[in-house]
């Protein structure tokens, strides 16, 4: 009798262990599975983190290059008007305008379409703004920019503004949340 009972005791004892090993597995399984999620959310966040820094880059960059593009054009229309420095202006715009497609080329890729639909609205607008100042490049001997050109020209920097305030609103600069 005293042995049955010591056996059972072993049986209920070797229960136990094996119940608490159950336990320790399913325990361990279920903190290996929060680690691996929890990592999962780090590369997603760092992922995340990264998309927006590149996106933040090619924003700048763009804005940078459309500012510069826009003075260079500015400074042709007061090279024609003052009749010097002409030539040194429209190499200056042809850099601009250069340097312009490259990072426009960048913000094709990246940029989400309602920013997108502006920066193409800006390259157009630059752009004919450019075939303007060219026509009035080869008609400047004779006669200088036409006021309207010079208008156009300076009246683009609203679309740059609108553009600036399109980017910012994307990447939530002026958001007020934490």
């Amino acid at each position: 009798m005293t042995q049955i009972r010591a056996d059972r005791v072993k049986l209920l004892e070797i229960d136990s262990l094996r119940g608490q090993h159950a336990e320790d597995r399913a325990h361990d399984e279920r903190m290996r599975a929060l680690e691996l999620a929890d990592a999962r959310e780090q590369r997603a966040a760092a992922h995340r983190a990264e998309a927006h820094a590149r996106l933040r880059a090619c924003c700048i960059a763009f804005n940078t290059a459309a500012r510069h593009y826009q003075t260079a054009q500015i400074s042709v229309l007061h090279g024609l008007r003052a009749g010097v420095g002409v030539n040194e202006c429209v190499e200056a715009l042809e850099e601009a305008r250069t340097a312009f497609r490259a990072s426009y080329a960048e913000a094709q890729m990246l940029l989400p379409d309602p920013v997108l639909a502006a920066a193409s609205e800006v390259s157009r607008r630059l752009n004919d703004d450019y075939g303007a100042l060219k026509r009035s490049l080869t008609d400047a001997p004779r006669n200088p920019a036409p006021p309207e050109c010079e208008q156009r020209v300076q009246s683009a920097w609203t679309v740059l503004t609108d553009l600036r305030r399109t980017m910012r609103r994307d990447l939530r600069i002026d958001d007020p949340a934490p």
